[in-house]
């Protein structure tokens, strides 16, 4: 974005668009000039690299463009103080030995620099270089990362297009792809937004409050808002369309952009650029939640943005998702909001059919109209903080039921063994359910000829024919090996305790450690 004030727009018909910088070889040549500037003033003051860009002004050139162009590659450069003391402090120093004489000549003042030089350890020429060295004409151009013309004509296209939706009541736009980054970004930068299907079936339609119909936080919004557009415009087809507030006319301007004038506006690399400075979360809000979450190894994986929920044509994106056992249960967290933002979220939210969702809500923002949605979904107050508990609960109770649900439709439908092995999780791909369910569901499960070891049913034969390889084996690790060799090193343990064997320890290396044969077979037997 650039400042308000340099902001180059025109105005006809109740419609407004940005004057953009053309690629013209004028304008290139315009901004290999101002690049030159900088280049040439590495190692000099902040004031003479002013000087020669007052310069360009004067040529007859458009002050706003100059200052623009300007502005955006003073971004790139490091200022710093040149300085052998404090300037600060040295001024307070020689401000306090000045109040103390009268100095009325030349020669007294020189007295105040030299006696305060002394005080510092510093030369008197010294300490007048360093004196007002922290001014803003006095700072010293260390380095600068120059652009090429034409990209910085269109980083500052895209800025002029970033400023003038600064003063947006409303944007809208649409694009083709690219919009798992573009949803990022909204909710990363914590935009009020809405979002439908497109009318023709394919993509998406947002529209964001803009940060003047807010009533707080608009410089910060307005950014945000802002900072959505390399998103946007990194799309293979995008339209932008905007209400603009001219507060000097006191008007509502139109404002529309496609993708059309993308040839002048940064490209997909400054898109990244900007999106690759952000944060892993959109707000310390939901940091501190995460981590809590996840302190707690429950089991269940927790994960940021997931996919669009659909709410009749509209699309709600969550803060976050819980996965296990096949199952998915959402969170949405309630922020800042509008009024109106608010009513369009419980819209959706009432809108939305066979998804489990939590509604975690700030009890300051007194988000009584959330009340309704109780018989819907579970709804959280908190303070401060999102309350885990409650969210712990709620899915343990989930838990408990689906996997109730699939142990009993793995019953219902019958297990029929077939082959010497078969493993609980191959009956759970089987059947489309979590493993945890079927070690439910057959925890009684008993059929002839074969005998459970652990998370797998193993045939009696099978069981036989290791027993007799065992025959005459003392170590461990040799009776390890000829189970795994027999293909279930998974479950070696459990089938050698299924054949009655124990482990006698003689020491506490695993070569030391003897097997003996207790019993015949386990309770089922294998004989």
């Amino acid at each position: 974005m650039l400042p308000s004030n340099l902001l180059r727009a025109k105005i006809s018909r109740g419609t407004i668009r940005p004057v953009y910088a053309t690629l013209d070889p004028d304008i290139m040549a315009l901004a290999e000039n101002i690049t030159r500037v900088f280049s040439d003033n590495v190692g000099r003051t902040k004031g003479a690299l002013s000087d020669g860009l007052r310069e360009i002004e004067g040529d007859g050139c458009d002050y706003k463009l100059v200052r623009g162009l300007s502005a955006l590659l003073e971004r790139k450069c490091v200022f710093e103080a040149d300085s052998a003391t404090n300037p600060r402090e040295t001024r307070r120093l020689v401000f306090e030995e000045a109040s103390r004489t009268r100095v009325s000549s030349l020669e007294d003042r020189d007295g105040v620099v030299q006696r305060v030089s002394a005080r510092l350890g510093v030369s008197p020429a010294l300490l007048e270089k360093t004196i007002f060295s922290d001014m803003e004409d006095e700072l010293i151009l260390r380095d600068f990362k120059p652009l090429s013309p034409q990209s910085l004509i269109k980083r500052y296209n895209l800025s002029l297009l970033q400023t003038l939706l600064f003063k947006s009541l409303r944007v809208e736009f649409s694009a083709s792809g690219n919009w798992k980054n573009i949803f990022r970004e909204i909710k990363r930068v914590g935009l009020i937004y809405s979002v439908e299907r497109a009318d023709h079936g394919e993509g998406y339609k947002v529209t964001v409050d803009g940060p003047l119909s807010l009533f707080k936080m608009t410089e910060r919004y307005g950014t945000s808002t802002a900072r959505l557009v390399p998103q946007v415009i990194v799309s293979d087809s995008w339209i932008i369309r905007a209400e603009i507030l001219a507060r000097r006319k006191g008007r509502v301007y139109t404002f529309e952009a496609n993708e059309e004038e993308k040839h002048l506006l940064a490209d997909g690399e400054e898109a990244t650029e900007k999106g690759s400075q952000n944060g892993l979360y959109d707000s310390s809000l939901e940091e501190k939640f995460a981590r809590s979450f996840i302190s707690c190894n429950s089991g269940w994986v927790l994960r940021r943005e997931p996919e669009p929920l659909i709410a009749g044509r509209h699309i709600l994106i969550p803060d976050f998702s819980f996965e296990k056992h096949g199952l998915k249960v959402y969170l949405e967290i309630v922020g800042f909001w509008t009024s109106d933002y608010l009513e369009r979220k419980i819209n959706k939210l009432s809108m939305l059919t066979d998804v489990d969702i939590i509604i975690a809500v700030d009890e300051s923002l007194a988000c009584s109209r959330l009340e309704r949605l109780k018989n819907k979904m579970l709804v959280v107050y908190f303070k401060g903080e999102v309350t885990l508990k409650p969210v712990i609960e709620h899915l343990k109770q989930r838990e408990a039921s689906i996997l109730g649900e699939q142990a009993a439709l793995v019953k219902a439908r019958g297990i029929a063994l077939k082959g010497d092995v078969v493993s609980l999780e191959a009956i759970a791909e089987e059947n489309h359910v979590s493993l945890e369910s079927v070690r439910t569901a057959l925890e009684e499960f008993k059929q002839e000829g074969y005998v459970k070891t652990g998370d797998q049913f193993i045939s009696k034969a099978r069981l036989m024919e290791i027993d007799q390889k065992l025959e005459g084996v003392q170590r461990l690790t040799d009776a390890l090996g000829i189970i795994e060799a027999s293909g279930l090193k998974e479950e070696a343990a459990n089938v050698l305790e299924a054949l009655g064997y124990t482990s006698v320890w003689e020491g506490m290396e695993m070569d030391k450690v003897r097997i003996v044969k207790s019993r015949s077979g386990n309770d089922e037997g294998i004989d």
